[in-house]
């Protein structure tokens, strides 16, 4: 969930330590652009995740990369990036291969909230996870919440957020899961929690709403692993154009590589 500073930015960020978001302006937020992201989720799980229930197929399998994934390299690609009216969308997909992992595996470290800041460290600092009422065997769902910070040479950002997750087994072989978020926090200053967090929806906007899906399947003698993260967020601010496009691409490369390294240390 890091990102990097665009090379024509590096001089001026080495003249000073990271700053806060709070040297930029807030921005209020509409419900427009969650409507539109709403919408775009909606196609996406028609046009992705049920397929995946019924054929078991990933994009990687016809992908030209294909190569690179089955050595075990993580392979991401864009699938929108787009200025919509009040806000910004941006959506990476990836995928990677991990040779003797089980879909086991995956489900012990993505359910094992409190040891999510040393798996994916340092973007998560803090972590927990409940089994709400209704979950079944089949479909467990758990509410969870996490401490998130985005940060760059020049800027940093902290979140509390709270997740909606549902883990789906659908036969022996494949499995998957959703995260919706139903609250994204933003500290006012993450060094000094008595000044509290800005108002959602009135903070600096970098990230309003997000939903990860992960797509699972054992195969080839280890795990394939899909993961789709799309994001909604404030019109991008003059110089700032690069904030969604590489905080979604870095997410979903950084996921992957996290989540192979946790598997291979279970084994």
């Amino acid at each position: 969930m890091r990102f990097r500073l665009s090379a024509t930015c590096l001089a001026g960020a080495a003249l000073s330590t990271a700053l806060y978001a709070g040297i930029l302006p807030t921005f209020h937020m509409d419900p427009g652009p969650l409507k539109v992201f709403d919408s775009y989720v909606a196609q996406f799980e028609r046009n992705v995740s049920e397929p995946f229930h019924q054929s078991g197929k990933l994009w990687i399998d016809s992908d030209s990369k294909n190569d690179a994934f089955q050595a075990g390299k993580p392979v991401v690609e864009p699938r929108e990036s787009n200025e919509i009216t009040g806000g910004s969308i941006h959506h990476f997909t990836g995928a990677i291969h991990v040779k003797g992992g089980t879909i086991a595996d995956v489900r012990r470290i993505m359910q094992d909230y409190p040891n999510y800041p040393k798996y994916f460290k340092p973007d998560v600092s803090k972590g927990s996870g409940k089994l709400e009422a209704d979950s079944t065997p089949a479909d467990e769902h758990f509410k969870t919440s996490l401490t998130l910070t985005q940060s760059t040479l020049w800027i940093a950002v902290t979140y509390d957020t709270v997740y909606d997750t549902h883990y789906r087994q659908i036969d022996a072989h494949r499995w998957v899961s959703k995260s919706a978020s139903d609250s994204i926090k933003e500290w006012k200053d993450p060094k000094d929690v008595s000044r509290g967090y800005y108002p959602e929806g009135d903070d600096h906007g970098f990230l309003w709403r997000t939903n990860t899906y992960w797509y699972v399947r054992e195969n080839n003698g280890g795990v394939d692993m899909e993961v789709d993260s799309m994001s909604v967020s404030r019109p991008a601010p003059a110089g700032f154009a690069w904030w969604g496009n590489k905080r979604t691409k870095d997410a979903v490369d950084k996921m992957l590589r996290d989540m192979k390294a946790a598997i291979e240390a279970l084994h």
